[in-house]
C-alpha cells in the first residue's frame, strides 16, 4: 500500500534484528547509529564518501532524527534481582528465565510508547523515527508480535506510516560459539543455549504461511568484525537502509484489514471449528446407537448383530452426508427404532412392543445422563 507523502508528516521504522548470541546484531546497531550520526542533520542526505553507498530509494540514504536501540539483554540484566556472574554455568536458573521473560513485556511498551508519542506528538515539522530491537528474535512469532504492536499503533493513528524490517545475521555457529567463549559475567550464553537456539532459528521468509509482514528482510553475514572493515561496511550498512526505506514505502497495515493470509488462517480455523464439532456430534450419536443397541441385545438377544449393523449404516449415512450438526437426538432414536421394527410410522404408536418400549426407555435414560446439545 503507498501512501501518499503530502498525507503523512512524520515516520518510523521499525528494524528487528534478528540473530544466535554473537552474531553481531549488537555490532550492527552501534554501526547504523554512529553512520545515522555522520549522516547529518538533514532529513535525506547522502553520507560522505558516497561513491561507495549501495543507493536507496530515490537515490538517497534515509536519515533518522531520532533512534532509540531497545536492547533486550539490558532490559533483563535490569530485572534481574542478582549480580552473581556468570562464568561456566550449563544453564539458565529460575531468575535468569523470569528476567527474560518480564523484558519481552517491557519491551514491547517501550516500543509502543516511543511510536504512540512519535505520532502524538506530530506537528507542522515532519521528523521520521527508527526504533531498533536488538534480540535473537529466534522464532517468527515474536517477530509477528513486534508487527502486530506497530499495528495497534497504525490503529490508533490511522494516519501513520510505519515501516518494518528485518535484518538476518547469519552469521555460522562456529563463529558465534567463538566470540561469546570470548565474554565474562551475564553476557557470556550458555553453549546449550545457542545451539538450540541454532537448530530452531526460523530466518525470515515471506512465503512461508501468514508471513508476508516480514517481506522487507535482509541477511548479512557478519563473520568479521564490522570495525575491521573499510569500504565494505558503507556497502553493508547501505543494503540495510535500503531494506528499511523500501518497508516505508509499503507502511504496516492497519490490524482491522485482514491479510490474504490471515483470511486464509481465519478461514481455516472455521474448517477445524466445525471438525470439532463435528467430531464432538458424532462422538454423542453414536453413544446414544450404542445404548439403542444394548437395549435391543437385553430384549431379543438375537437382534444384537442386526442391530449394530443398523448402528454402523447410520453413521455412515451421517458421514456420507455430513449432516450430523442438524440432527438430534428424536431424529436418531426414530431411525434406529423404525429400521430395527420394520415401521415407517411413528413407533411410540407401537410401545405396546417389548422391543419399542426398550428402545424408548433407553432413549429416555439418555437423554437424562446427558443434556441434549444438539
Amino acid at each position: 500500500m503507498q501512501i501518499n507523502q503530502l498525507q503523512v508528516k512524520s515516520r518510523a521504522s521499525v528494524c528487528c534484528l534478528v540473530g544466535i548470541p554473537g552474531s553481531g546484531k549488537s555490532t550492527i546497531a552501534r554501526a547504523i547509529i554512529e553512520r545515522n550520526r555522520r549522516c547529518g542533520s538533514n532529513k535525506l542526505t547522502s553520507c560522505e564518501d558516497s561513491e561507495h553507498d549501495v543507493p536507496s530509494v530515490d537515490n538517497v540514504i534515509l536519515h533518522f532524527d531520532d533512534i532509540l536501540l531497545i536492547d533486550y539483554d539490558d532490559l533483563t540484566s535490569k530485572e534481574l534481582k542478582h549480580d552473581n556472574t556468570r562464568n561456566h554455568c550449563s544453564s539458565f536458573d529460575s531468575n535468569d528465565l523470569e528476567a527474560w521473560r518480564k523484558s519481552r513485556f517491557v519491551a514491547v511498551g517501550k516500543l509502543k510508547f516511543a511510536l504512540a508519542t512519535h505520532f502524538a506528538c506530530d506537528g507542522d515539522t515532519a521528523s521520521t523515527l527508527l526504533i531498533i530491537l536488538d534480540d535473537n528474535f529466534h522464532l517468527r512469532s515474536m517477530r509477528r508480535d513486534i508487527y502486530r504492536s506497530c499495528q495497534e499503533i497504525v490503529d490508533l493513528h490511522p494516519r501513520a506510516q510505519i515501516g518494518f524490517a528485518v535484518v538476518h545475521c547469519t552469521t555460522p555457529l562456529e563463529v558465534c560459539l567463538r566470540r561469546n567463549d570470548l565474554r565474562s559475567g551475564k553476557e557470556r550464553i550458555p553453549q546449550d543455549v545457542i545451539n538450540r537456539m541454532a537448530m530452531v532459528i526460523e530466518p525470515p521468509d515471506e512465503t512461508k504461511p501468514c508471513s508476508s509482514f516480514e517481506r522487507f528482510h535482509i541477511s548479512i553475514d557478519n563473520s568479521d568484525d564490522l570495525a575491521e572493515r573499510n569500504d565494505d561496511d558503507r556497502h553493508f550498512l547501505s543494503e540495510i537502509h535500503r531494506c528499511i526505506e523500501e518497508s516505508l514505502q509499503s507502511p504496516v497495515l492497519p490490524k482491522s484489514e485482514l491479510s490474504r493470509e490471515e483470511m486464509i488462517e481465519l478461514e481455516q480455523k472455521r474448517v477445524r471449528d466445525r471438525e470439532e464439532t463435528l467430531k464432538s456430534k458424532f462422538h454423542r450419536i453414536d453413544q446414544l446407537l450404542r445404548k439403542l443397541v444394548g437395549a435391543v441385545g437385553r430384549i431379543q438377544k438375537e437382534k444384537s448383530k442386526e442391530a449394530n449393523e443398523v448402528r454402523k449404516s447410520i453413521l455412515s449415512a451421517l458421514r456420507q452426508h455430513d449432516d450430523a450438526d442438524n440432527m438430534g437426538d428424536d431424529f436418531i432414536v426414530q431411525r434406529f427404532a423404525c429400521s430395527m421394527l420394520g415401521s415407517e410410522v411413528d413407533w411410540r404408536n407401537v410401545l405396546d412392543n417389548p422391543l419399542a418400549m426398550a428402545i424408548n426407555d433407553a432413549a429416555r435414560k439418555f437423554a437424562k445422563e446427558n443434556l441434549d446439545t444438539s
